[in-house]
């Protein structure tokens, strides 16, 4: 092969050939966009599945879809070139998603082995890309070697599942198999410690990693917003139905208002890479009770009922929690949330809190004014 075709197909990205102010690429734009048609379909399942059984569905399948997410996101930064081998790889990711993604009913009524024979292939993609990652530089095997060995163990337990004897022993199989994969990096840091300071690599989260959490951020929300109206245009023929309509709104408005102000340019750098993991586990934690916002507020607005409107306080007040501990600690925040503001946090949880003793609407509306006041205040006084 000549050197001119080699160049023309590529390689992947040496971790250490950093880009300095990388921009999100519109190839990455595009692979987030069939993540809009998966949490609609979670919230849409969850609906129809609100249970014990179902709750526990969603966080699996939320958990699954997330960490291939992660994975390419990972890649990308890390190893991502504009040549044609990325663009193809990154185009059959894609197309590989969205095949697992049909699955997502059948999950949620119990049956496993679509779904888990199209995310083993999804899964052997970005396998596949890592190893050759290790190929073109094998001084990177010191974390890809152990991340590929963990991960083919977990496939193995996933796909050996469908042949489990009892329904329980196969969901138990299948939960556990999710938990080598999305705790296998945080488990190898002390490779990367090992790697990152003998390569002279940056304990951090990139700005361009932390806007592709806005983006996703932003696909939740906007989920939520077409939630919001798409119900208002099934029933609008009273007063109070615009009352609930705006209220919802108001919601997802100052979520979003307290996200972006307090994420905005945020630093975040450390001294070792675990609290950088954990950082990205609590923003993985704070977009599934997102996820969960949609669902909730559709849910108590449409049908009144306090379980859903118990669930919306309880995620509001996770989402300020997560918020808390993804901007306070100094362990990975370069400018921590000063105290006071922090103080203000945490009555606002409190008082959410409290709504829980009084009327559906009038603790919503209560909610909305915390959300858009502390979304306001975060605003006004941006350090």
């Amino acid at each position: 092969m000549s050197t001119q075709q080699k160049d023309w197909w590529g390689a992947p990205r040496t971790i250490t050939n950093t880009i300095a102010n990388r921009k999100i690429s519109w190839l990455e734009l595009f692979s987030d966009l069939i993540y809009v048609v998966i949490i609609h379909s979670f919230v849409e399942n969850l609906s129809e599945h609100f249970s014990l059984q179902g709750f526990i569905t969603f966080w699996v399948l939320f958990l699954f879809f997330f960490n291939t997410w992660t994975n390419m996101v990972l890649y990308f930064d890390l190893h991502g070139v504009p040549n044609l081998r990325n663009t193809c790889f990154s185009l059959l990711q894609i197309v590989a998603v969205a095949i697992t993604a049909t699955f997502t009913t059948d999950v949620f009524a119990g049956h496993y082995t679509g779904f888990i024979l199209a995310y083993s292939f999804n899964q052997l993609i970005y396998m596949y890309l890592y190893l050759q990652t290790m190929i073109s530089d094998p001084l990177h095997g010191t974390t890809a070697r152990p991340f590929l060995i963990s991960y083919t163990f977990g496939e193995l337990l996933f796909i050996g599942s469908i042949w489990a004897p009892t329904p329980v022993w196969q969901q138990g199989l299948i939960i556990f198999s999710l938990l080598i994969f999305v705790s296998t990096v945080m488990f190898e840091s002390k490779n990367f410690d090992a790697e990152f300071n003998r390569r002279h690599i940056p304990f951090n989260v990139n700005p361009a990693i932390l806007e592709r959490y806005g983006l996703f951020t932003m696909i939740v929300l906007g989920e939520s917003l077409a939630d919001i109206i798409e119900r208002m245009a099934e029933a609008h023929t009273h007063l109070a139905d615009y009352n609930h309509f705006v209220l919802a709104l108001l919601c997802v408005i100052g979520t979003w208002m307290i996200y972006f102000t307090l994420m905005d340019e945020r630093t975040i750098e450390a001294k070792r890479y675990w609290p950088v993991s954990l950082f990205r586990g609590i923003h993985r934690f704070l977009i599934a009770c997102l996820t969960l916002q949609s669902f909730f507020i559709s849910q108590a607005l449409t049908t009144g009922k306090p379980v859903y409107y118990h669930g919306l306080l309880i995620v509001c007040a996770l989402i300020l929690l997560a918020l808390l501990a993804l901007t306070r600690p100094a362990l990975f925040n370069v400018h921590p949330l000063p105290k006071a503001k922090v103080v203000t946090f945490v009555i606002g949880i409190g008082v959410i809190g409290l709504m829980s003793v009084v009327p559906t609407y009038l603790g919503l509306f209560v909610v909305d004014f915390i959300l858009v006041g502390l979304g306001v205040y975060t605003w006004i006084d941006k350090d």
